[in-house]
């Protein structure tokens, strides 16, 4: 967060930091109650879609910025109703592009996971979040 203050102050942008202890963000900043912005981990998905319901939708708790657009709200839809792998990529793309220009949020910088698992290990997908065990949980062995 000191990072964002800093670079943010060499591009002109003035912020204050308020910490805050977990209990009191989960229950104030990530339901969108506060005074004019704030950062926080957004977690982490494999797909697309669960930022974009959480963050963008509107009437959803993430939903922190107050977005009601309903040009995305459509769009959303359209990609959560369409399974053609190709056609859905492109109507996240058009999200994506969209996004680009409404900047309802800063996004910081982004990470790159690897993971390797053995073939006999079903219903596994590798851990990007704060879900220690969850998805592990999930998983089984067919062997």
């Amino acid at each position: 967060v000191q990072i964002a203050l800093r670079n943010w102050k060499a591009v002109g942008i003035d912020a204050e930091l308020r910490l805050k202890e977990y209990g009191a963000y989960i229950s104030s900043t990530l339901l969108g109650k506060f005074e004019h912005m704030a950062v926080g981990l957004f977690g982490a998905w494999t797909d697309p879609d669960s930022y974009l319901y959480r963050y963008y939708m509107p009437g959803q708790a993430s939903n922190a910025g107050g977005v009601n657009d309903p040009r995305l709200t459509e769009m959303i839809r359209r990609e959560r109703r369409t399974f053609n792998v190709a056609n859905r990529r492109e109507i996240l793309y058009d999200i994506q592009r969209y996004l680009s220009q409404q900047l309802y949020y800063l996004y910081g910088p982004s990470v790159i996971a690897v993971a390797a698992w053995e073939p006999y290990v079903k219903n596994f997908a590798p851990n990007f979040g704060h879900d220690y065990g969850g998805r592990l949980m999930a998983a089984w062995l067919d062997r």
